[in-house]
């Protein structure tokens, strides 16, 4: 599975939203700076979460974006789902593909449905929480220079 730039660009912002969740929304001029996302296309970005249930947003000054339900509650297969639309790592593998004239009868899509059957398995057990707490161990780690 490769993800898309608007992926990478959704999982870091959501990433922002659950460090800072429960301190109110947050602007998303302030999530793009933090991130370094362009702030045009986190709009967008920030759209489609909010389409998929994932985000609350609000408008004026006192609005700006925050995450629907607590870190804990909201899987990273969850929020690739809502930006990537499939994790197969192959059209054929995904249970909604009905193109292939060959769908039955191919080894490859068997392969190819182990691995994302193993892909969602290890998304599903991650949380934003699970993230953002490593990410915040990262930080305070110390770093030594050699």
């Amino acid at each position: 599975m490769r993800l898309s730039q608007k992926t990478d660009y959704g999982l870091h912002a959501l990433l922002e939203l659950a460090r800072r969740y429960g301190q109110g929304p947050i602007q998303s001029t302030e999530i793009a700076a933090r991130r370094q996302v362009p702030a045009q296309f986190l709009q967008q970005i920030l759209l489609s979460l909010r389409h998929a249930g994932l985000l609350h947003s609000g408008r004026g000054p006192r609005g700006g974006h925050q995450l629907a339900r607590r870190p804990e509650e909201i899987t990273l297969l969850e929020a690739i789902e809502a930006l990537e639309g499939s994790t197969s790592p192959a059209p054929c593998a995904d249970p909604e593909a009905t193109t292939c004239p060959e769908r039955d009868r191919c080894v490859l899509r068997d392969v190819f449905e182990q691995v994302d059957a193993a892909t969602r398995s290890i998304l599903k057990g991650t949380t934003l929480a699970d993230l953002a707490r490593a990410e915040e161990e990262r930080e305070a780690a110390p770093m030594y220079h050699i």
